[in-house]
């Protein structure tokens, strides 16, 4: 079935959500409500940092240029909780301790 400009399949439904004024549709897997919640927290999330900016900015920019500030706004937002939660500096400190640890320890 075609919907919205998609193919729907039969465990497929769409959501609209409203960006900046604009209706974009959303394909989602039915039954799977964590990810339709998770997407509306993350429009929520925009629409939020759109309304900032507007406030910021007094009307003075158009909501393309809103959304382009949204984006990186929260595309900087996200790396920076990728690099707090990389663990890859920890894992290489415990293999480097757990190797000192074995060298001094007698062989088995």
């Amino acid at each position: 079935m075609e919907k919205d400009g998609f193919v729907i399949e039969e465990d497929e439904f769409v959501i609209h959500l409203d960006v900046a004024g604009r209706t974009y549709p959303v394909k989602i897997k039915k039954g799977n409500e964590q990810e339709e919640f998770v997407i509306r927290q993350a429009v929520k999330r925009i629409q939020q940092h759109v309304i900032q900016f507007r406030q910021f900015y007094v009307k003075s920019v158009d909501d393309r240029d809103l959304l382009a500030m949204a984006a990186i706004q929260l595309a900087i937002d996200m790396v920076s909780l990728e690099e707090q939660t990389d663990t890859k500096p920890f894992t290489q400190k415990i293999q480097q301790l757990t190797k000192m640890l074995e060298s001094y320890l007698p062989d088995k």
